[in-house]
């Protein structure tokens, strides 16, 4: 399922694919289907510096499936949201790790509320993002954070973030191996008010609304 993005950044991002991957929480399994979205127009030598089908600076929007449904169990999304919460967080590590990403761990959690009202989970966290290296053999990797938000919706759970690094990945150029690239735009404060701004705004099936 691809989201129409908030009009607040859909201009300057497109899908790029999805991945999808299954946990369980209770009685319930939980099927995330994730959404990549890429920068229209990314830097010249990118594409050629990263390593991983996750570009270094994206965001993603996660259609999230309980089966079976809190309803059907008796339950609200509010009263399993603590333990719902971290299984899609780590729903959501396992995706980044299967596409080459390392996740060191959980640098910050956080509450927020959400645009329908609800309260929610944000995690941060402290990845190692894989770039090409001087050899063939496993890939140099640059510090990187990872944003992740999930809050109840009415039947199911909301789930945006994003990635961004936060160090450009050139390798040291010399007069014998120059550097064939202009590395990564570091900017980690203006990708994490992007990364903000989605998750403020996006609409699941109107259970949020678009407020900034």
């Amino acid at each position: 399922m691809t989201f129409d993005l908030p009009e607040a950044v859909a201009d300057s991002w497109r899908p790029l694919g999805t991945r999808t991957g299954e946990t369980s929480a209770m009685l319930a399994s939980i099927t995330a289907e994730t959404t990549v979205y890429e920068r229209v127009t990314p830097a010249a030598g990118v594409a050629a510096l990263e390593a991983s089908d996750i570009p270094a600076r994206s965001v993603f929007v996660v259609d999230v499936t309980v089966s079976p449904s809190p309803d059907d169990l008796g339950l609200s999304t509010t009263s399993v949201f603590s333990k719902a919460a971290p299984k899609a967080k780590d729903q959501f590590v396992d995706t980044l790790e299967s596409e080459g990403l390392t996740v060191e761990g959980t640098r910050n959690s956080l509450e927020f509320e959400a645009s329908n009202g609800n309260g929610g989970s944000w995690y941060v966290l402290d990845v190692g993002y894989p770039v090409d290296g001087e050899t063939d053999e496993e890939p140099d990797r640059i510090d990187a954070e990872a944003h992740v938000a999930v809050w109840p919706l009415e039947s199911t759970f909301g789930m945006a973030g994003g990635v961004l690094p936060l160090e450009n990945g050139v390798r040291t150029e010399t007069a014998d191996s120059p550097s064939p690239n202009g590395g990564l735009d570091i900017d980690p404060e203006r990708d994490r008010e992007t990364i903000a701004q989605l998750i403020r705004t996006v609409d699941f099936d109107g259970d949020a609304s678009d407020a900034s």
